[in-house]
């Protein structure tokens, strides 16, 4: 084994001095939720919930919020039907809620513990570590801790980055602390890059190139597959929204600030082109999905507000043929929205927030618009533009809701198809099996790493 690398002693300063103010802050934001303090106890160390029970050890995974959670689930749950236990952490709210209903079955057995993830001082880390005993750690796309590398390294615990993603607005930021960077990078043990670019962007910042391994993304094995709940919800659904006659009808999926009313403008042309081309597509529905709940009123309002007959689904609402607008403010439901819809526009690509896994909608054979903001998944994108199953539109482009109202238009008029997309898909399922083998290698080669024979 490599020898420990510690940070830089100002890092070491910094994070301690800031987190007592991370802890004010904590206490403002989650004030009125009742996992505060469960929230505050598992940030800073001072409670947690009992490990899991595992044969083969517990891997603690870190992943930053629900997107992370999602696209990892398919190898989490290989891991757990190896024999491991898991311990899994999130940076935000959204993420620990996603854990809770995710895992709801392995926790209640006690194969699978999730908290918030432990502020990056060595003595709560130390204490964390005492809890869990990892005999792996793995930093699922993004976000490493210089403390917590070097805590693990220390122990001897394998640590792993995989399906790793390194933007250029990241990777100029880790280039400006270049010691904090070099010591993240010499105490990980294996790098599983999404892509080529980002594999040359570790290795700009300090890790070898036989750290790296450069793997299809887990995105591609995010495939949607809907439970027995969601698809009654979208079999109801759609029997609602058709029951006056076909409709047409897009979903508008994962929106930040800046898109709804995005939508909203393009939905307007929508229907004033759709209306006049043909009574069979008189009135289409958009469904609209904000990707974080603490938005879902501010949303409702911005609906309010454009002048669109809007339901709210919290609202359990009766669909009517005049019904132009469907609200999704709930969670966990978007594979049955994508499921209804004959068009998906998967947002943040809209706004500059990289781009949201377009997988999911991919998976159930609904073809997918998206915008040029796409950081956080640019080969899925140039690879499901290559078969015709994807479409890009120009964000930063002034006639964007114009250009976005043809994409759909065009998109019935062509009877566009997601079946390219969905056999392309197929083929790129081997990615689970390439990573648990490259984490499971890492972990046996650990000669200070438990037996997991």
């Amino acid at each position: 084994m490599m020898t420990p690398v510690a940070p830089p002693l100002y890092y070491k300063v910094a994070i301690s001095l800031l987190a007592p103010i991370y802890r004010m802050m904590v206490k403002k934001k989650s004030r009125h939720r009742p996992t505060l303090t469960r929230e505050l106890g598992e940030r800073f160390g001072e409670r947690y919930l009992p490990a899991p029970k595992a044969d083969r050890g517990v891997i603690w995974c870190h992943a930053v919020s629900l997107g992370e959670l999602n696209t990892a689930y398919p190898l989490l749950k290989k891991l757990l039907d190896a024999g491991f236990g898991l311990w899994i952490s999130s940076t935000t709210q959204t993420g620990f809620e996603r854990a809770s209903r995710l895992f709801a079955d392995e926790i209640e057995q006690s194969r699978v513990s999730h908290s918030f993830v432990p502020v990056d001082t060595l003595p709560v880390i130390e204490r964390f570590m005492a809890q869990v005993n990892p005999v792996a750690v793995l930093f699922i796309e993004t976000e490493l801790w210089a403390n917590t590398l070097y805590a693990c390294k220390t122990r001897g615990i394998a640590s792993l980055m995989i399906n790793a993603r390194l933007s250029e607005k990241s990777y100029q930021g880790y280039a400006k602390i270049t010691k904090v960077s070099q010591s993240m990078m010499a105490n990980l043990d294996k790098i599983i890059a999404q892509d080529r670019l980002y594999a040359e962007r570790f290795i700009s910042l300090g890790a070898k190139p036989e750290q790296l391994a450069v793997v299809d993304s887990l995105k591609w094995a995010s495939i949607g597959k809907l439970n027995t709940v969601q698809e009654q919800l979208a079999a109801d659904t759609a029997k609602q929204i058709h029951q006056a006659g076909r409709r047409a009808v897009w979903v508008m999926a994962s929106t930040h600030d800046g898109e709804e009313r995005l939508a909203l403008d393009t939905h307007r042309l929508v229907i004033d082109k759709l209306q006049s081309l043909s009574n069979n597509q008189a009135n289409p529905l958009m469904i609209l999905v904000p990707r974080h709940p603490e938005r879902f009123d501010q949303v409702a309002e911005i609906c309010l507000q454009s002048g669109l007959s809007t339901v709210r689904r919290s609202m359990n609402p009766v669909i009517s043929a005049d019904t132009q607008v469907l609200l999704a403010d709930s969670m966990g439901e978007l594979l049955s929205w994508y499921q209804v819809a004959d068009y998906a526009v998967v947002g943040g690509s809209f706004v500059p927030m990289g781009g949201h896994n377009p997988i999911e909608a991919i998976g159930l054979g609904t073809p997918v618009i998206m915008g040029s903001y796409d950081e956080n998944c640019k080969e899925l994108v140039k690879d499901l533009k290559k078969v015709g199953a994807l479409a890009q539109i120009d964000a930063q482009s002034d006639d964007v809701v114009h250009n976005l109202a043809e994409g759909i238009i065009q998109a019935y008029g062509y009877h566009w198809s997601g079946e390219q997309g969905m056999k392309l898909v197929a083929q790129k399922q081997q990615a689970v099996d390439s990573q648990f083998a490259i984490i499971i290698d890492a972990i046996s080669n650990d000669p200070q790493a438990k037996d997991v024979s």
